[in-house]
């Protein structure tokens, strides 16, 4: 599982529903929203999953910017688990 957090900067406090409406619709979590920001979380299965979602942030309705600030790369969730095997 790929994981991607960040935030949308709404045009204004009146777009903030907008947003997270857009956001929802599109099967990205809202974990907070604070004034203009709305902050979220996507969680996709393979890369071009991930990819094709994050290229359309920038289309969502209301957003004046994006900013992404974490992601997961493709297996190390697998090399991290293997990583850990066999110790106590």
């Amino acid at each position: 599982m790929l994981v991607a957090s960040g935030y949308i900067e709404a045009h204004d406090e009146g777009h903030v529903d907008i947003v997270v409406n857009d956001l929802k619709r599109r099967n990205i979590e809202v974990t907070d929203v604070n004034e203009e920001k709305v902050v979220f979380l996507i969680e996709r299965d393979t890369t071009v999953e991930m990819k094709r979602e994050l290229d359309t942030l920038k289309d969502v309705e209301g957003a004046r910017g994006v900013y992404l600030t974490y992601y997961s790369l493709e297996g190390a969730d697998v090399n991290a688990s293997e990583e850990g095997a066999g110790t106590c």
